[in-house]
């Protein structure tokens, strides 16, 4: 129906950003997309729930200050990050070590294989932090087209499930609770293809 392994992995993360940089496609002086939290849960295909999850945030190295764009939209804020952040190649590591080379699905709102947003992300923070990519690259998965196959626009992860009409049970932009609306999308769709 979906086409989806028995167990897979989904996540999502949020990284620094400033008013216009994704317009911009972060090229402004000193804009990096620094990884500043990462979700993700280990998806049971059948009854889409989540076995486990894995929740991280991450100091960026470049731009240690958090913008206000950045906290008004995530509302992550500097005191949380200098309190409970850990560098990257401790939480790559980790996260490496979590997910147990299941298949990755990550959202991206292009459904063309132009892109694979977080997926970038993470490989551009370890091109600027001299580190090994440490995952395989064919493990990385669009979710947005499991949707797009099955006619449903998604343009944005967290606000996921109102295309199902369902209404959003979280603040967007976090992103474990991006990828619970994820699940929620997904359990919707595979309800509606039974």
């Amino acid at each position: 129906m979906l086409n989806l392994p028995e167990r897979f992995v989904l996540f999502d993360l949020e990284c620094t950003s400033w008013e216009g940089a994704a317009a911009r496609n972060w090229s402004g002086p000193g804009e990096h997309r620094e990884l500043v939290q990462i979700a993700a849960a280990l998806v049971e295909t059948k009854g889409f729930s989540a076995s486990a999850t894995f929740r991280a945030l991450v100091k960026p190295r470049i731009n240690s200050r958090l913008s206000d764009y950045f906290i008004d939209l995530t509302h992550i804020t500097q005191a949380r990050l200098d309190e409970q952040g850990f560098d990257f190649a401790d939480v790559l590591s980790d996260f490496n070590a979590w997910y147990e080379k299941h298949e990755l699905y990550c959202f991206d709102s292009r459904v063309d294989g132009s892109r694979l947003f977080d997926r970038d992300v993470l490989v551009e923070n370890c091109e600027l932090y001299g580190l090994p990519f440490p995952f395989e690259m064919e493990r990385f998965h669009n979710v947005n087209e499991i949707f797009a196959k099955h006619g449903y626009v998604v343009r944005q992860s967290g606000a996921s499930p109102e295309v199902f009409g369902i209404k959003i049970p979280a603040r967007p932009h976090d992103a474990l609770n991006d990828v619970s609306g994820i699940l929620i999308s997904l359990r919707a769709l595979s309800e509606r293809l039974k």
